[in-house]
């Protein structure tokens, strides 16, 4: 079930957050930890995003990587792309950030309920996904299975592993782990995400696909589950684009006929298979 939208006088009111926590991830992803100054409840589905932004430093749409039971605290991790990711990077413990949201369409948790579902995470595309394991952590027979594919571009772009392996070592998630460029000290998978796929054992009508990452490795992972004979319907992908208002007014994140950040970000493959396939749309 869906968790209830904060109440707010408008849209555009953020609510005030400070800083608990910074964690660089690598040279250009860092983690923020926040908590929330009003102590008022924060109540978000997996998936969807917020817009954060530092005193002076505008405002950017990241997504929501904590587990949705806490309440009273946020995590979100961001890559430094721009001027906003590098304002919000110089926030440095005990200060201030505006947190407006959460906005847009989470993933559909409960069409996977009691199904195997699989989460495949390309590079920052992991951190939309952790509420779900989150969730499977505290609710362990929601899922007949929970499969993490996972992949980034070298060993020190992953990200959270300790936590993944954490969660699989208490069985809470299967994880298969890979990367594109090895370094000598690397002994697992080496390929993109994709080529995990083929080693999985499913049910195909019986399996729900959660896909987060680059369009084009979301296409491709669509397209190679498709083969193993899941339905359409059962894939979902999480589109990324340059959201400004978050209320679909402004008309940044327009993908044809659709505001990514009020109809998505998650949308059913089916709705956006062209639309993935047109370049520079």
């Amino acid at each position: 079930m869906d968790h209830p939208l904060n109440p707010a006088p408008s849209p555009f009111v953020p609510q005030l957050f400070i800083v608990e926590e910074k964690k660089k991830e690598s040279s250009s992803v860092f983690t923020l930890y926040l908590s929330s100054i009003e102590k008022k409840p924060f109540y978000f589905s997996p998936g969807q995003f917020n817009m954060l932004s530092a005193i002076g430093g505008g405002e950017a749409a990241i997504s929501i990587a904590s587990d949705p039971t806490d309440t009273l605290h946020l995590i979100h991790t961001i890559r430094i792309v721009g001027n906003v990711t590098q304002a919000l990077n110089r926030l440095q413990q005990k200060d201030f950030v505006f947190v407006r949201g959460p906005y847009g369409k989470g993933w559909p948790i409960e069409q996977a309920k009691d199904k195997t579902l699989v989460l495949v995470a390309g590079g920052i595309g992991l951190p939309p996904l952790l509420p779900i394991i989150h969730k499977a952590n505290k609710e362990k027979e929601f899922f007949k299975k929970l499969i993490l594919l996972y992949g980034a571009r070298t060993k020190d772009d992953l990200l959270f592993i300790p936590f993944l392996e954490k969660m699989a070592n208490e069985k809470i998630i299967d994880l298969h782990i890979t990367i594109d460029r090895p370094s000598r000290d690397w002994k697992g998978h080496v390929g993109t995400v994709t080529t995990l796929i083929s080693n999985l054992t499913i049910d195909p009508q019986q399996t729900v696909v959660f896909c987060c990452g680059p369009e084009i490795m979301m296409r491709f992972t669509a397209r190679e589950f498709e083969r193993r004979e899941v339905p359409k319907d059962n894939i979902f992908c999480s589109l990324e684009r340059n959201m400004k208002c978050a209320i679909g007014i402004c008309g940044h994140c327009q993908l044809w006929g659709y505001f990514l950040c009020k109809d998505g970000p998650v949308f059913p493959y089916g709705r956006i298979q062209e639309l993935l396939t047109i370049e520079e749309l």
